[in-house]
């Protein structure tokens, strides 16, 4: 399992086909949308970066969380006014994200509250990759356990700031990549001890 996540992760960080997002929405139900979307590459640069007027009120629940009121966005661009520039930027790469099928799920629910097409794009899961990377048993549900960015971040000695915004989630994402990746590779030239 190893080699297998050494290639992958070895294909996120190196083709420039590859982009991290993250997303903040109003809420998890089907009924959520997407209140702001960062984009990144794998060397850190940001690429896309906006804040997005829903079509309903952001509920305190949600602002708790991530601090984004409906009143921070009356002036900024609801998400017709960004579809074209986010297609230019994800439109046919391979997206990684932290929680791939929540984003992806949010970014399509979004798309059709407006009557728009959906962005195709390869959505590859980050968190599910750590899982596999840490391995670690989860009793009530079998397999693996999934562990939240933040976690996964202090589990690899990793500094947060500013977590549950959208463009600092996306470089703490990198950032789990990138040591994941460096600490196979030690662990793939460390030699065999001989008995």
């Amino acid at each position: 399992m190893n080699n297998e996540l050494l290639e992958l992760f070895k294909g996120w960080l190196y083709s420039p086909q590859v982009v991290v997002l993250d997303t903040e929405t109003t809420g998890l139900d089907d009924q959520a949308e997407v209140i702001e979307i960062s984009v990144m590459d794998m060397r850190g640069k940001v690429l896309f970066d906006q804040l997005v007027r829903p079509l309903n009120p952001v509920p305190n629940e949600a602002a708790d969380i991530h601090g984004i009121t409906s009143e921070s966005l009356a002036d900024k661009p609801n998400f017709p006014d960004v579809y074209h520039s986010l297609k230019r930027v994800i439109g046919g790469k391979t997206v990684v994200a932290y929680n791939a099928d929540f984003d992806c799920r949010l970014l399509m629910q979004t798309c059709a509250a407006y009557g728009l097409p959906v962005i195709e794009a390869d959505w590859q899961c980050a968190m599910n990759a750590y899982t596999r990377y840490r391995k670690e048993p989860d009793a009530k549900r079998g397999g693996y356990r999934r562990q939240s960015l933040a976690k996964a971040a202090a589990q690899m000695g990793i500094e947060v700031n500013g977590a549950h915004r959208a463009v600092a989630d996306c470089f703490t994402t990198v950032e789990v990549i990138k040591v994941m990746f460096t600490r196979l590779l030690v662990l793939d030239f460390m030699p065999c001890p001989i008995n």
